[in-house]
């Protein structure tokens, strides 16, 4: 029987309203999701606003400003102009195919002697390596461009120099502490993080070198005709989509949507796509995967003249070949992702580090990468899968999730490694079997730090609350302006309340998806897919839903997808107002004196109740959350650590009205906490005889109850103090005790992890509309 996870629970915020320009207003129309969304994501002038929906309006910024690049550009010039044999070293994922495919066509349109080489994954993994450098040497190679690597290739460097070989780099990786000693060294990464540049793919890195390079041989036409191929490198790389990347992708989209080359065209056929409907959704899930599935499980040097040529037999047969690649994928995939989960179920203590790594002798290295990403989007957490045949090192590939820098963790155990390289998202590694416990339990503490040094926790923001039937395919269309979708232009989220789930049905091929229906409280139903759902736990009652909305084109005709995201139940946290009561919800968070604004309300005293947690003064009488009593007016000062604790004092007050205030909340970090609630524990010792109530305790220091008692349990572990006695609320602890190190790691990262969700609830409490934070139940 298979086991079914729990999805993360993750902090719902609703997104910012902020005020709309006139000029944008008027540009998007009647659509204000629209007109707000692009002024949230900081396109807050006409100009800005207009550039990004539309790509003729945008300016990308001069090739030149990139470091290198008028040397490196200038050096290729040459050969070309001398006669000079040049070599283009790519990479074997589509990143790499697509920039080495563009670098050779451009190369030779302009009359250069060209070959290439993409490394086999099994037998070379990535990078530059000295064994194929010395055929190229051989076979009178006299130049060295390479693209979608070469940033970390030191040792090449160093051989080519001493051979007298010219050596360009064109990469888009994660600088390393030094630079190889290249000739010239082309790289995005090596500009501002804010620079229209700075996210370039490997492919985008050589379309602006060959833009360049085709500028000074009077010829520009030949670098735009690979635009199709810059759209179809930076969306299979996850590129951040902001700036010139966005623009390039934009182009090259239109390009696809048109299309002139025969390969794409074959591909987009077998895959049944309709290229005058392509998005980047049928990239990063159709066109992408044909062509990783040969860069994984075999040799990617064929890609290059698949790519280039018009011969329809050829590309027909080669294409065919691509699909059996693809079908092998999959089924290889389907095992290894199979094989994990019954891993997971056979010791499910692999859950309780803060990344799941887990290992096979006979996992195949070009598809850890894919089941790893299946993996951490079902968990919430970064997965580490790794291929260990006996008596070899362990390879593999990390996928992580949003706000956990993966490589960063990886570095921190770098002394452990043979080798590792990645992006935030995502890396390689490789490491010796006896570093395996070690390796893991330093990289899961690294990525605990990350969470909550960094305050890093999964939330998602809410762009739109609709009901379901809301969904027009007219508006959801005028919505897809902002595409094209993904890493720095995320989709939008919506939202509905309030809904139970009629039906799921498992899908896909190894049942791994749900297809599930959805009503609400006025009967209307809608479809909603949930990708890898099959493993998660189905929400019972009724539950808030948080989804994507997109026009998919199902056998001719569009309508409107929804992508489940994640569901919230409401059942435990919800608000019960009476139905004789309607309730008033005032709202005093941003004033700066509270009290006084009260007061002009002209509200009888006797009909309010101040309630405020933690140290707080103030000149009237307050009551603690241990105290409250039923009340017409209930004024939260101080924000609550939980829903649940700002729902329970709601039940027990029944007000029929609430004032929203905000008076600074504890710091919701380790330190602070310990420290104050050592201070009150040395209080109970010597002034009440070791009984504590964590109820009160919870109460004077505004934070959950279970955050308490973690506390509390730390120090106990700590051997500072010992648990006596603990009868429901009420604890009796005394001095003294036997520490102890494992249970006292557990408790702090347990602490750092409630603190940081009373962090990010008193964040929500803050900003979210008092709609969102009191919805009226009747």
């Amino acid at each position: 029987m298979k086991r079914l996870f729990p999805g993360i629970e993750r902090i719902w915020l609703d997104a910012e309203n902020i005020p709309i320009p006139q000029d944008i207003r008027h540009f998007t129309g009647d659509n204000s999701l629209l007109a707000q969304t692009l002024v949230r994501r900081g396109l807050k002038t006409f100009e800005k606003a207009r550039a990004f929906l539309d790509p003729r309006f945008y300016r990308p910024a001069d090739p030149c400003e990139l470091p290198d690049m008028e040397k490196g550009v200038n050096l290729i010039h040459e050969a070309i102009r001398t006669g000079k044999k040049i070599a283009v070293w790519g990479d074997f994922d589509v990143d790499g195919q697509t920039a080495t495919t563009l670098l050779v066509s451009t190369l030779r349109s302009l009359g250069g002697q060209v070959e290439y080489y993409i490394p086999v994954r099994e037998r070379e993994s990535h990078g530059v390596h000295i064994n194929g450098l010395e055929r190229m040497l051989n076979n009178g190679v006299k130049v060295i461009l390479t693209c979608d690597t070469g940033i970390s290739a030191h040792n090449a460097a160093e051989f080519l120099k001493q051979h007298g070989i010219t050596f360009v780099i064109t990469d888009h990786h994660a600088l390393p502490t030094s630079l190889p000693s290249a000739d010239a060294i082309i790289n995005p990464q090596r500009l501002a993080e804010d620079h229209p540049m700075h996210t370039l793919a490997g492919v985008g890195t050589a379309f602006v070198f060959s833009q360049l390079l085709c500028h000074q041989a009077s010829k520009p036409e030949i670098a735009e005709e690979h635009l199709d191929l810059v759209a179809l490198g930076c969306i299979a790389d996850v590129a951040v989509l902001r700036g010139d990347t966005r623009y390039w992708v934009q182009r090259g989209l239109e390009m696809l949507r048109n299309p002139r080359r025969p390969a794409l065209l074959q591909l987009m056929q077998n895959a049944e796509i309709n290229p005058a409907h392509l998005n980047e959704q049928h990239i990063g899930f159709s066109l992408a995967p044909r062509l990783n599935a040969i860069g994984r499980l075999g040799d990617a040097n064929p890609v290059v003249n698949f790519l280039l040529s018009t011969d329809s037999q050829a590309i027909a047969v080669f294409a065919a070949q691509l699909e059996g690649y693809n079908s092998q994928r999959r089924f290889l995939t389907d095992q290894v992702f199979l094989a994990a989960l019954q891993q997971i179920d056979q010791d499910p203590r692999v859950l309780d580090y803060a990344v799941l790594v887990l290992h096979h002798p006979e996992w195949p290295g070009g598809i850890n990468g894919i089941v790893a990403s299946r993996l951490a989007e079902i968990f919430q957490r970064p997965v580490i899968l790794l291929s260990s045949p006996p008596g070899q090192p362990m390879r593999g590939s990390a996928r992580s999730v949003e706000g956990i820098n993966i490589t960063e963790a990886i570095a921190s155990a770098n002394h452990l490694l043979i080798g590792f390289g990645g992006h935030p998202m995502a890396a390689g590694l490789a490491l010796q079997p006896e570093n395996f416990h070690e390796f893991r339990r330093r990289v899961s503490a690294h990525v605990e730090y990350q969470r909550t040094h960094h305050q890093q926790k999964p939330a998602i923001t809410v762009d739109a609350w609709l009901k379901i039937n809301e969904l027009d395919l007219k508006w959801i269309e005028e919505l897809e302006k902002l595409a094209p979708f993904g890493a720095g232009n995320p989709p939008l989220v919506f939202a509905s309340r309030n809904l139970t789930l009629l039906d799921s049905t498992p899908i896909g091929k190894t049942q791994e998806h749900l297809m599930t229906i959805v009503e609400d409280e006025e009967g209307n139903t809608r479809r909603v897919i949930w990708w890898q759902g099959a493993r998660s736990m189905l929400p019972e009652g009724r539950f808030d839903l948080a989804y994507h909305a997109r026009p998919v084109n199902f056998g001719g005709d569009l309508e409107v997808q929804l992508e489940w995201i994640v569901a919230r139940p409401l059942e435990m946290d919800s608000i019960t107002i009476s139905k004789t009561t309607r309730l008033e919800v005032i709202d005093f968070r941003t004033s700066q004196s509270l009290i006084e604004e009260i007061t002009r309300k002209n509200i009888p005293s006797e009909q309010i109740l101040f309630w405020a947690d933690g140290a707080v003064t103030l000149d009237i009488p307050v009551k603690q959350r241990w105290e409250l009593t039923p009340a017409e007016t209930l004024v939260i000062c101080t924000p609550p650590p939980s829903q649940k604790v700002l729902s329970e004092a709601i039940q027990q007050v029944r007000a029929s009205r609430i004032i929203l205030g905000w008076l600074e909340p504890p710091v919701d970090k380790p330190q602070s906490f310990l420290h104050a609630l050592t201070g009150m524990i040395q209080y109970v010792l010597k002034k009440n005889s070791g009984k504590a109530s964590l109820l009160r305790m919870a109460a004077a220091l505004n934070q959950r109850e279970e955050t308490i008692l973690t506390g509390i349990e730390w120090l106990a572990g700590k051997g500072f103090i010992r648990i006596m006695e603990r009868d429901g609320q009420s604890l009796t602890i005394a001095e003294g005790g036997i520490p102890d190190p494992l249970l006292a790691r557990e408790m702090e990262a347990r602490l750092r992890s409630l603190l940081e969700e009373s962090r990010a609830f008193r964040e929500f409490y803050r900003q979210a509309s008092s709609d969102s934070l009191i919805p009226e139940k009747v």
